[in-house]
C-alpha cells in the first residue's frame, strides 16, 4: 500500500509539473494556437508511451522506479492539457530538457534528496516519450531547448532510438551507481 501511495503521489505532482511547466508557453514569442487534445488518446498512444518507459525503466531494477518511468512517459503530454484553455502558446513545451531538469530537481526536493534513481526515471521518461513520439510519426517536432530557444526541432523516424538507448543508459548508470554506494555501506 505505502509504495502505491508513493508511486501515485509521485506520479500527479509530475503531471503537475507537466502542466505548470507549459504555462510558459503563454509568455514565449514564438507562441501559436493550441489545439484541444480532447479525441487525441488512444491505446496506441497510451500504451506505446508506457511501454517505452517500462522498457528504460527495467535497467534499474526496481518495481518502483520501474513503474515510475512508464508513468512519466506517459503523463509528461499532460502539457497538451493547456490547449483546452484556447489559448495561444507554445506547444510541447514539457517535450524540452529545461522541463527535464526542472521536473529532476523539484521531485528530488519533495521526495528524496539522495534519490538519484527518480531523478533518473523522470529523465527518461522524458526521453522514452521522445523517443516514442519519433518512433510513431514520420518526423518529429520539439522544442526541444525550450523556453532558451522556441523553435521546433525536426527528428526523424530513425531518430528514436537514440532516446530510447540514452533513456536505458541513464537509468542504468544511475541504478549501478546507486548499487555500489548501497554495498559499500553494507560494508562499513
Amino acid at each position: 500500500m505505502k509504495l502505491r501511495y508513493a508511486i501515485i503521489k509521485t506520479a500527479l505532482v509530475y503531471c503537475a509539473l507537466s502542466v505548470t511547466f507549459s504555462f510558459v508557453g503563454i509568455f514565449l514569442a514564438e507562441k501559436g494556437h493550441l489545439q484541444s487534445p480532447v479525441g487525441y488518446l488512444s491505446i496506441h498512444e497510451v500504451g506505446g508511451h508506457v511501454m517505452w518507459g517500462l522498457v528504460a525503466g527495467a535497467a534499474c531494477l526496481s518495481l518502483r522506479y520501474f513503474i515510475l518511468t512508464g508513468l512519466f512517459a506517459i503523463l509528461i503530454d499532460s502539457d497538451h492539457l493547456i490547449g483546452l484553455l484556447h489559448v495561444d502558446a507554445l506547444s510541447r513545451m514539457s517535450h524540452s530538457i529545461a522541463f527535464g531538469m526542472v521536473s529532476v530537481v523539484v521531485l528530488m526536493i519533495l521526495f528524496g534528496k539522495k534519490d538519484y534513481r527518480l531523478g533518473a526515471a523522470a529523465i527518461a521518461g522524458l526521453l522514452s516519450h521522445l523517443s516514442f513520439d519519433t518512433f510513431s510519426e514520420n518526423d518529429s517536432e520539439f522544442p526541444i531547448f525550450a523556453p532558451f530557444y522556441n523553435h521546433q526541432i525536426i527528428f526523424t523516424n530513425m531518430d528514436w532510438i537514440y532516446f530510447e538507448i540514452a533513456a536505458i543508459a541513464v537509468v542504468g548508470i544511475i541504478a549501478i551507481l546507486t548499487r555500489i554506494k548501497e554495498s559499500k555501506k553494507l560494508v562499513v
